[in-house]
C-alpha cells in the first residue's frame, strides 16, 4: 500500500471516531436529565442507563480532534501524491518508501500513543487548573495529584489563586487537608 494510501485509510478512522464520537453527543443530549442535571438517564428504561453529563463536552471535544486529525491526514495525503504525480511528469524517479520493520512499527505506535495520552492528559489538567468552575473535579484532582512535584505545585498555585475560600481537592492540601500547603 503506498504512503498516500496509508495516510487516507488512518484519516478515515480518525474521521469514523470522530462521527462515532459525535453521534454519541447526539444521541446522550436527548435523554432526560436527573439528579439535578448531574447525569443524563435513557427515557423509559426503568432507570438502568445513567451517564454523567461531564461525558458530553469530552465527547464532543474527542470527536473534533479525531476529524481534525482526519482532515489533517488527508490533506498530507493528497500534497504527497501531488509531489508524486509531478515528479512522475517531470521524469524524475519517485523515491522508494522506507521499509520498516516490525519493531520499529512497534516503537512509532508506541510513541504515537504516548504522545496522544501525554497530550490528551496535559490539556485536561491545564483545563482544569486553569479554566474549572470547581477544584473537586475529579478527573483533574487526579491527574494534578499524580504530576511531579513541580507542576503539581504550579497547579496548586493557579488552583489557590481561584479557590483560595475552597477547602483544597488532595494533593493541594498540607497535612491537615484543610488548608492550602
Amino acid at each position: 500500500m503506498s504512503i498516500p494510501n496509508r495516510l487516507r485509510l488512518v484519516s478515515l478512522i480518525f474521521f469514523a471516531g470522530g462521527a462515532i464520537a459525535f453521534f454519541y453527543v447526539a444521541r446522550i443530549a436527548g435523554w432526560e436529565r436527573v439528579d439535578g442535571g448531574s447525569r443524563f438517564v435513557v427515557p423509559d428504561s426503568g432507570g438502568q442507563q445513567h451517564v454523567k453529563a461531564e461525558i458530553l463536552p469530552l465527547l464532543g471535544q474527542y470527536g473534533g480532534i479525531a476529524i481534525g486529525l482526519g482532515v489533517a491526514l488527508v490533506l498530507c495525503a493528497q500534497v504527497y501524491a501531488m509531489r508524486q504525480r509531478r515528479a512522475v511528469a517531470q521524469g524524475r524517479p519517485i523515491p522508494v518508501p522506507v521499509r520498516m520493520g516490525p519493531l520499529r512499527t512497534i516503537a512509532l505506535l508506541v510513541f504515537a500513543i504516548a504522545a496522544g495520552l501525554g497530550i490528551t492528559l496535559g490539556y485536561r489538567w491545564y483545563d482544569y487548573v486553569a479554566n474549572a468552575t470547581s477544584p473537586y473535579d475529579e478527573v483533574g484532582i487526579e491527574i494534578n495529584s499524580r504530576l511531579p512535584e513541580s507542576l503539581r505545585t504550579w497547579g496548586c498555585g493557579r488552583l489557590k489563586e481561584r479557590f483560595s475560600r475552597a477547602i483544597p481537592p488532595y494533593g493541594c492540601s498540607d497535612a491537615t487537608g484543610r488548608s492550602w500547603r
